[in-house]
């Protein structure tokens, strides 16, 4: 799932729905009012569940995005591409902006970092198996073809970038997953098809 899934609906069902088998399955309360306390535990589930459900701008997060932007300029810089560096300073650079945005729009938070999860980390894998593939004696056709192509499936994630913090700035909402369908369905690539080993490399 691209996106973190917010499981307190799901979980907030759960408890109602264990709640009403226990009161009126069990315990034989009378239906209407076992339809509302559940309706109640339903509503109090979802509050309940609430803060763990929904991430907060925090040192931590940050500090995991500027080190996942790190790892994409480091792995770029073992590529003998220029084209494949420059677009991953301009990456690492709106990361930054888009982080500094952040700062002053909290609001924006689930968005930003919906972005950042998808984007910083099919960046990484593609650099990554662009090296793997590159350092081959022996390539494919469709190895050949990815070297050629990998340029250009990064300009189009720096395009993303600066897309998001355009829009940041401008108060509006990108559509995160009709713009992660555009890229996969223009570039044939995906998060499960992008994997090579460990992808750990430093």
């Amino acid at each position: 799932m691209r996106k973190q899934v917010q499981t307190r609906y799901f979980r907030a069902a759960i408890l109602a729905s264990v709640f009403f088998i226990v009161i009126y399955l069990l315990v034989k309360f009378d239906l209407l009012i076992s339809i509302l306390l559940t309706v109640l535990i339903y509503i109090g589930g979802i509050l309940l569940f609430k803060p763990k459900d929904i991430r907060q701008f925090s040192e931590e997060y940050v500090n995991g995005y500027y080190y996942l932007g790190s790892k994409i300029q480091n792995v770029a810089n073992h590529s003998e591409n220029d084209s494949i560096k420059e677009s991953a300073t301009k990456i690492t650079e709106f990361t930054d902006k888009i982080l500094n945005s952040l700062s002053q729009r909290p609001n924006k938070v689930e968005q930003a970092f919906d972005f950042f999860d998808y984007y910083l980390d099919i960046a990484y894998k593609i650099i990554y198996k662009y090296n793997y593939i590159y350092k081959k004696e022996d390539q494919t056709k469709e190895e050949k073809k990815y070297i050629k192509d990998t340029p250009t499936f990064l300009k189009d994630i720096e395009t993303a970038f600066e897309k998001q913090y355009k829009n940041m700035q401008e108060s509006r909402i990108l559509d995160i997953d009709a713009e992660i369908k555009l890229f996969e369905s223009g570039s044939g690539i995906n998060k499960e098809n992008i994997e090579v080993g460990e992808n750990n490399e430093d």
